[in-house]
C-alpha cells in the first residue's frame, strides 16, 4: 500500500509536530506525519505532577543505556516519548532556552544563520509568554509559557536559602541574565501539560492536506541515486511505502534518527557491513557525538514532607552558577533543580519523604554514541552516553554537590531538613564524592548531537539541516545540535523546528 506526499515527516515529537503544523499551513502542500506512538489521553500525560509515572506507560520507549563505566557499571533508564508530542508529552515541562552564547558558538563552528540574533525571533514566535511581549519574549505563539502558580513551600525555602548564600533572585532565567535562583517557567496551559501535540498539532489536525499516521514504525528510507524518495513503515498490520515528492524530514530524536539513517544504509560503512546492511552513503559521523546532561541528586530527609500540588512539575526551583575560576566565554557552568519531594515517582503518587537539590554541568565534555543492535528495525539501539569520560565533568559535579550542601545548611531551608541521605555525611573528600557521584547520578533526559550540524567529517547535516551528500533529506531534531545547550533542551528543539519550517518553505515555495 503506497501513500504520496510532498513532505514526509518521521516523528511527531517536539520538532515533528511543529513542522507538520507549519508546513501544512499551505493548503497546496501535502504533508504526512508518521509517529510510532498514538495520541494520549492519559491523566499521567495531562496532569503536570504525574510525569514520573509515564516511565512505566505506553508513552515511553523504555530505552536504557549500555553499562556505563563512568557510573559504576550501571545501565541508566533512558525515557523517550512515544506519543503525539514525543518527549514533550512526557518531560518535566521546564521552559529554558539556554545561554545566548550557545547559539553564537553554533554559528562560530561553521553554521551561519544560527547565532543568537538569528534564533531569538523564532524563540519569540513559538511562545505565548506569561510576562508579555518584550525584546526577549513573544505572545500569541502556539506554546504557552506560564509561571508556576502553586510552588511548594520547600522550594520557596530553597530560593531564600540560596539568596542567603549570595545568589541573586532571578524571576526569568530566559531574561537578560541567566545567573541566580528562582522558579522555572513551564509549558503548562490551564493547569495541564502543553506539549507540541497540544500547542501545534491539534489545531492543525482538521486540515485535509495533513495526514497523521499513528502507531507506525519507520523501517527504512529509500533512495534513487543520492535522492531520498520514500520511506517504508509498518502500521501494525501491513508494510506501507510513503513517497515524498519534495523531501523527507527525520524528526525522530537523537536516538531514533541516527538509528533510521543507519538502517537505511547511511552511516559508518564498517558498522553497517557488520550488520549486513548495504552501504548507500558513507557518513561515519551518524550516531556519534552523543551528549547528554547528567544529574547528581543531593538528597535530604524532610522533617515534615508536604504533598505536591497537581500542577507541580516536581523540579520547581532553579539555580545557575558560574565557576569562580571559569575562563570560557559562556555564562553559566552549573544548573540546579530543587525538587521539594523525592523520589519523584513517590511524589507523583502523594507524599515523598525527602527533597533533592540536583546538579548538572551545563556543557558536559563527555561524548558517546548510538549504534545499531542489529539490522532488525524493531530492535532497540545501543545507547552509550559515555558519562563522566571527561574528567572535567566529574570535577563540575563535585563542585555542584558542595554548592548544594551549602544552600541546604542555610536558613530557612535548613530548618526543614533532617539529615543528608545522599551522598551522605561520610562523603567529604573529592575522592569520596567522586565515588558517590558515579554511584548515584543519572540522566536529565537531554540527548543531543548524534547527527550534528556543521562541516567536516564529524558532521552529518549542513546549516540548512540537509544531510551531507544526499538530496531531499533533512534532519530536524535534537540530534543536529553541534553542542548541547546550557539548560533543558525542549524549547531549543521547538525553535529548531520553527526555523527549519522556514527553510523548507524557501526551498519549496
Amino acid at each position: 500500500m503506497n501513500d504520496i506526499a510532498d513532505i514526509a515527516i518521521v516523528g511527531a515529537g517536539s520538532a515533528g509536530c511543529v513542522l507538520a503544523a507549519r508546513l501544512s499551513e499551505d493548503p497546496g502542500r501535502r504533508v504526512v506525519l508518521i509517529e510510532a506512538g498514538r495520541q494520549s489521553q492519559s491523566s499521567h500525560v495531562r496532569q503536570p505532577n504525574q510525569w514520573p509515572l509515564i516511565w512505566d506507560d505506553a508513552e515511553n520507549w523504555a530505552y536504557s543505556t549500555k553499562l556505563q563505566a563512568g557510573l559504576a557499571l550501571r545501565a541508566i533508564p533512558y525515557p523517550r516519548g512515544k506519543a503525539l508530542g514525543g518527549t514533550s508529552a512526557i518531560n518535566a515541562m521546564i521552559a529554558m532556552r539556554g545561554d545566548p552564547m550557545d547559539y553564537d558558538h553554533w554559528r562560530n563552528l561553521g553554521n551561519p544563520g544560527w547565532g543568537w540574533g538569528d534564533v531569538l525571533p523564532y524563540f519569540k514566535r513559538l511562545e505565548d509568554h506569561v510576562l508579555g511581549p518584550s525584546d526577549l519574549h513573544g505572545t500569541g505563539g502556539p506554546l504557552t509559557i506560564s509561571a508556576q502558580n502553586s510552588p511548594n513551600p520547600i522550594t520557596q525555602a530553597f530560593i531564600h536559602a540560596a539568596m542567603a548564600c549570595g545568589h541573586r533572585h532571578n524571576p526569568d532565567f530566559n531574561g537578560a541574565q541567566q545567573d541566580g535562583v528562582g522558579l522555572y517557567h513551564t509549558t503548562i496551559r490551564n493547569g495541564e501539560r502543553c506539549s507540541t501535540a497540544k500547542a501545534y498539532l491539534e489545531p492543525a489536525m482538521g486540515r485535509p492536506n495533513l495526514h497523521v499516521i499513528e502507531g507506525a514504525r519507520a523501517l527504512q528510507i529509500h533512495f534513487e541515486g543520492d535522492r531520498a524518495v520514500a520511506i517504508d513503515i509498518w502500521d501494525g498490520s501491513q508494510r506501507r511505502r510513503i513517497h515524498a515528492n519534495q523531501e523527507i524530514i527525520l524528526s525522530a530524536g537523537a536516538i531514533d534518527t541516527p538509528k533510521l539513517l543507519m538502517l537505511s544504509g547511511v552511516g559508518d560503512p564498517l558498522t553497517l557491513q557488520t550488520h549486513g546492511i548495504q552501504v548507500r552513503h558513507a557518513l561515519p559521523a551518524v550516531g556519534m557525538n552523543l551528549c547528554d546532561h547528567l544529574q547528581t541528586p543531593v538528597v535530604f530527609a524532610l522533617k515534615a514532607p508536604l504533598a505536591t500540588a497537581p500542577t507541580s512539575i516536581l523540579a520547581e526551583g532553579g539555580l545557575f552558577v558560574k565557576r569562580a575560576q571559569a575562563l570560557s566565554e559562556f555564562g553559566m557552568d552549573l544548573q540546579f533543580f530543587a525538587m521539594p519531594q523525592t523520589p519523584v515517582p513517590i511524589a507523583a503518587r502523594g507524599v515523598a519523604p525527602a527533597m533533592a537539590i540536583s546538579v548538572q554541568a551545563c556543557r558536559p565534555g563527555s561524548r558517546g554514541q548510538v549504534r545499531l543492535r542489529s539490522s532488525d528495525p524493531l530492535d532497540a539501539p545501543v545507547i552509550d552516553p559515555n558519562y563522566l569520560s571527561d574528567p572535567e565533568d566529574l570535577a563540575l559535579q563535585v563542585e555542584g554537590v558542595r554548592i548544594a550542601r551549602k544552600i541546604a545548611d542555610a536558613e530557612p531551608l535548613a530548618a526543614l531538613l533532617q539529615s543528608e541521605l545522599s551522598p551522605g555525611a561520610h562523603a567529604l573528600s573529592d575522592a569520596a564524592l567522586g565515588v558517590a557521584i558515579r554511584a548515584t547520578s543519572t540522566t536529565v533526559w537531554h540527548p543531543v548531537g548524534t547527527c550534528r550540524m556543521g562541516l567536516g567529517d564529524d558532521a552529518v547535516v549542513d546549516a540548512l539541516l540537509r544531510v551531507h551528500g544526499l538530496r531531499n533529506l533533512r534532519v530536524v531534531d535534537a540530534s543536529v545540535m553541534p553542542q548541547i545547550t546550557s539548560a533543558n533542551t525542549n524549547l531549543p528543539i521547538i525553535m529548531l523546528a520553527e526555523k527549519a519550517a522556514d527553510m523548507v518553505q524557501l526551498a519549496w515555495p
